[in-house]
């Protein structure tokens, strides 16, 4: 099924930010990726700034599904973590865009911290959640659980994006080590 206009305009723009930096995409550029009038694109964004500020939620809420789908409550913490953790790379490694376009976004003019919190808390609440129920049964590190989930989870970001550098060579068959690793990062002493 081919994708709707609105999701190929998202795509595009999500795209030529990540190749081109901000001040390399325009709404031309993005009419054209997407395969529609440049007028369309103002039947569903009111401008460029809303455009983009939308691409960004739209990821974080894609992203943050993503990472906690199949998580079950009542497995092991560990289980929970390893699922968390394995989402959470290949969510990466298969949309290398969107992370992309977040670096660029976060760097931009249009980043606000009160509005990435408040992204974070609609989309990202129960990966925080499990931090946090994990600090308090005594399983993690007394930190709080956003640090806990920086430490396990936020160092893929930088691990993915030298793997598509060609920078290093990041597979399955090291995934169990990194798991460990990411584990023994947060557990208590």
């Amino acid at each position: 099924m081919e994708k709707d206009k609105k999701t190929r305009i998202m795509d595009a723009t999500e795209s030529l930010i990540a190749q081109y930096g901000f001040r390399g995409m325009s709404m031309q550029l993005v009419a054209t990726q997407a395969g529609v009038a440049t007028g369309t694109i103002y039947r569903y964004f009111a401008d460029k700034e809303a455009l983009l500020r939308c691409v960004h939620e739209e990821r974080m809420r894609e992203v943050g599904a993503s990472i906690i789908r199949d998580v079950d409550p009542n497995a092991p913490r560990y289980e929970q973590f390893r699922t968390l953790w394995l989402n959470t790379i290949r969510c990466l490694l298969d949309s290398p865009d969107a992370l992309l376009y977040r670096v660029q976004y976060e760097a931009s003019p249009l980043f606000s911290k009160e509005e990435d919190k408040e992204l974070h808390d609609r989309y990202f609440k129960p990966i925080f959640d499990f931090f946090e129920q994990g600090r308090q049964e005594g399983v993690f590190r007394d930190l709080p659980a956003e640090l806990l989930g920086s430490l396990a989870l936020e160092n893929l970001m930088l691990l993915t994006q030298k793997h598509t550098k060609g920078c290093i060579d990041l597979h399955e068959g090291l995934y169990e080590s990194l798991i460990d690793a990411s584990w023994n990062a947060i557990l208590k002493r």
